[in-house]
């Protein structure tokens, strides 16, 4: 039988539970509803919240993924408490900071910009943030989250980038609170959460009109994360006007190849073999500010092709096809094959769209052509259903159905999931126009077996 004093505790534990539960659904503007659905009863979750039970770890678990916070943070955090946080590590005026540190934290910063986020994970790995200065905790934090987010690991960049956004409070610099939140943000709308992601976006959206943040680079970003947030929330005069405003940042920006930014860090980590961390610091970051300035110019032009999505969805399909070609003239400048590939197949389904099969078709065959070059399954299923559905429509059955069958078998070995059920449920419906009632069926029913494998790796 359990002690008075072990009841106490657990009855304190229960409360302190329910009551950051209930501050973090209200926040969210989630009803007990909404949170419960389809595991959990109503009357479960408003027992929890006023503490009159306290959850398993099973159930906390599945909570803390729907309100998007680590389960310690259910157990142990106060959500109301987080601004109070003390800055993590040592004043740099105790003891200055450790050169070799701060070339790791450049170097990793460059390897994410390549997109080898094992190589900069390794680098980061070692550092301790309680032996580093505030300021170096702040970039582990932040650069963390950033491996994790190059990395489809989403849930795990929201923890470091809440770790970097209470450094950054604490040590009371916004421009280190708006940056970490602007990627805190990113997180949230690659795990489907629009809600949390547009109120992250605006936080750093009104640092920029008031003035506490004036890099025109950072605008650009956050002007395209608002965008694509409004976008998926169905806000589309919203997402367009962000979308504009995200076009009117820079007029230009240089195009240097990544060669340079390449042959810069290979001089870098020569000078750090050396112990010459000096010169190191200065050709990583000469290379980091190369590979910047290609993402800047590559998300430039996917603002183009999204921008171009929002007008097509406006029924503008001029404006819309003027936007798909200048987001295709930028990314193929870069050689970026990816990038390129989705505005190629954007601009076919327009064309299909409009009847102008010829020119669809060539479209199509080249976002094809480069998703082949760029090596990726999703970009080349996507194309191949693009190019089944132009076949379809001239009538050309045989081949129609010769590509969706490539590309279903390209997504079925991705996890791309969501992708995948989209396909299918196309393929069934080009069936059963066709009068091909079981194999409609089974198309739909694959598409539904993906659905169920997408929400499954979200639960899990």
């Amino acid at each position: 039988m359990p002690s008075l004093e072990t009841a106490n505790v657990g009855k304190a534990v229960a409360a302190r539970v329910g009551t950051n539960i209930r501050e973090v659904r209200t926040k969210l503007g989630m009803t007990q509803a909404q949170l419960a659905a389809p595991e959990f009863s109503i009357s479960y979750i408003s027992a929890i919240e006023r503490g009159k039970i306290r959850p398993s770890l099973k159930a906390l678990s599945i909570l803390a993924r729907r309100l998007d916070v680590p389960l310690t943070f259910l157990l142990e955090g106060s959500p109301s408490g987080a601004a109070e946080a003390r800055a993590v590590g040592y004043s740099p005026a105790d003891s200055g900071p450790d050169q070799r540190v701060d070339v790791d934290l450049l170097q990793a910063n460059v390897l994410i910009q390549q997109g080898n986020y094992k190589e900069a994970e390794g680098l980061l790995e070692p550092i301790q943030p309680d032996r580093v200065t505030t300021d170096q905790v702040y970039r582990l934090y932040l650069l963390k989250g950033q491996v994790h987010l190059g990395s489809g690991e989403y849930q795990e960049a929201v923890v470091d980038l809440r770790n970097a956004v209470s450094q950054g409070e604490a040590l009371n610099d916004s421009e280190y609170i708006e940056r970490a939140r602007n990627l805190l943000g990113k997180s949230y709308y690659l795990l489907y959460n629009y809600t949390l992601a547009v109120e992250h976006h605006q936080h750093c959206f009104s640092a920029i009109e008031n003035g506490q943040i004036t890099d025109p680079i950072f605008s650009l970003e956050v002007f395209s994360n608002l965008a694509n947030d409004y976008f998926r929330l169905g806000d589309l005069e919203r997402a367009v006007t962000y979308y504009h405003r995200a076009l009117g940042v820079l007029d230009s920006i240089s195009r240097d190849s990544k060669s340079f930014a390449k042959k810069y860090m290979e001089i870098s980590q020569h000078y750090k073999s050396v112990g010459k961390l000096v010169m190191a610091r200065e050709y990583a970051l000469q290379s980091l500010a190369i590979y910047e300035m290609r993402d800047e110019q590559r998300l430039v032009g996917m603002t183009h092709q999204r921008l171009g999505k929002a007008l097509e969805k406006q029924n503008d399909l001029s404006a819309a096809e003027k936007e798909y070609r200048e987001a295709i003239a930028i990314e193929r400048s870069l050689n970026d094959e990816i990038s390129a590939s989705i505005c190629h197949t954007g601009l076919a389904e327009l064309l299909l769209k409009q009847g102008r099969i010829d020119e669809a078709e060539h479209e199509a065959h080249e976002a094809l052509t480069y998703a082949q070059a760029g090596g990726d399954a999703q970009t080349q299923g996507q194309a191949l259903i693009t190019l089944a559905q132009i076949r379809h429509q001239a009538n050309d059955f045989a081949s129609a159905d010769q590509y969706f069958t490539q590309a279903l078998e390209l997504l079925d070995q991705s996890s791309a999931h969501e992708i995948a059920a989209s396909a299918y449920f196309r393929f069934a419906n080009l069936l059963e126009e066709r009068g091909e009632v079981q194999r409609s069926l089974t198309a739909i029913k694959k598409a539904y077996e993906h659905q169920r494998l997408g929400k499954r790796g979200d639960i899990e």
